[in-house]
């Protein structure tokens, strides 16, 4: 097996099997369907085994396959998004460093396919009572940030207003102020929400219950699936296994339909790809709001 081919047996015997393929969804609802992933690709780290050198080519291609439509990147350096910009054509892209707002330190990048979405706006929010400044805030051990990019389709006319998190590892009362911070950004008028990331917190802890709240916008895309395909965990630590509960999450406006949610366990001969699975959600417009759109 070539290193470069990212695609493992596992995925192929088990996730394709499945799932129908996605690349017959796009023919087949290719104006409705949005493909959205959410991945931790763990920063740079060169004491890594294995390192983003040998993970890089990897992870482009794995992207390749799914090709989803917004993929919302956390840990990544400004040298690893330059990486998998290279690797990724049609794709654009948005993030800043989380220690500057410039070039330093880790980002929440969001790439997007330039051939069906027109940016409408796009901003980096830092975890903290002044959001436009970078820094650290409550009891957070390192800076973080959400981007935040508003995205129209071309196709539809819809716009999403799409955020990618990445919250604090240590600080709990970071995570669930970020979260309501999050929560409490108000949408861009008009816009169907989509909020994803990292959020180093399960089910029970207070980040997803402050963004899944029943009164609230969002629901999680993973019970909203009409089909599951996924391990309980999406942690790895550079295994195959599932550790811990599920900690990254794709959040949908509850005005949107969830078709299908898988958490892909690609290995290469390398191993695996990076220490936290990929999430992937099939999103699609209702009937009505398709109908409205022209479409």
């Amino acid at each position: 097996m070539s290193k470069a081919r990212s695609l493992s047996i596992i995925l192929a015997a088990s996730l394709l099997a499945g799932l129908l393929p996605i690349t017959a969804a796009r023919g087949a609802q290719a104006d409705r369907a949005l493909w959205v992933m959410s991945y931790n690709i763990r920063y740079d780290n060169p004491d890594d085994r294995p390192d983003w050198r040998a993970r890089r080519g990897p992870m482009v291609e794995q992207v390749r396959f799914f090709r989803p439509d917004i993929l919302g990147l956390q840990e990544a350096l400004p040298a690893m998004v330059d990486d998998l910009a290279g690797g990724l054509a049609g794709y654009a892209h948005y993030g800043v460093g989380r220690d500057d707002g410039a070039g330093r330190g880790e980002t929440t990048t969001v790439f997007y396919r330039a051939d069906r979405f027109q940016r409408v706006l796009a901003k980096t929010y830092w975890c903290s009572p002044t959001p436009d400044t970078p820094g650290k805030a409550y009891d957070a051990a390192l800076p973080r940030t959400f981007t935040r990019l508003v995205l129209k389709d071309r196709r539809t006319g819809v716009l999403f207003d799409v955020r990618n998190a990445h919250l604090d590892h240590v600080g709990s009362e970071s995570r669930a102020k970020c979260a309501a911070q999050i929560l409490n950004l108000a949408a861009w008028p008009g816009a169907r929400l989509i909020t994803l990331g990292d959020f180093n917190s399960g089910p029970g802890d207070a980040p997803y219950r402050v963004l899944t709240a029943p009164q609230g916008p969002y629901r999680d895309a993973r019970h909203a699936a009409a089909t599951l395909f996924a391990p309980s965990g999406t942690f790895n630590n550079f295994t195959l296994a599932s550790i811990g509960p599920p900690i990254d999450h794709i959040f949908v406006d509850r005005r949107l339909n969830v078709g299908r949610f898988a958490v892909p366990t690609d290995v290469t001969d390398v191993g695996v790809i990076s220490d936290h699975f990929p999430v992937l959600a099939e999103i699609t417009l209702p009937a009505k709001t398709r109908a409205r759109s022209g479409r």
